[in-house]
């Protein structure tokens, strides 16, 4: 039974040390990916900045794209045909 101690003692130093191991590791993981985070949204960010003048100028000049603008008329004349059978619905709905 003398042994017994030792044994716990030696055990208990052993899963402090994977414990210790574990920490080290996860820590250096981690920061390794926050520094991969980083360098992918510095990348993100500066392919949004390379296409900022283009979007700049279009926006000083207040120009639509031509399927900007076809979209526009569509979208408009969905919008007034779905009102109109809006209308024609409560006309028939009021009168029979």
């Amino acid at each position: 039974m003398a042994n017994e101690p030792s044994t716990r003692e030696a055990y208990r130093q052993q899963k402090e040390a994977e414990e210790a191991a574990f920490k080290q590791r996860n820590q250096e993981r981690l920061r390794t990916e926050r520094e991969y985070a980083r360098q992918k949204q510095k990348a993100a960010f500066k392919a949004v900045t390379d296409d900022a003048p283009e979007k700049k100028r279009r926006r000083e000049k207040k120009e639509d794209l031509p399927a900007v603008k076809r979209l526009k008329t569509r979208l408009n004349w969905a919008i007034g045909i779905t009102f109109g059978l809006i209308i024609i619905v409560y006309l028939i709905l009021f009168f029979i």
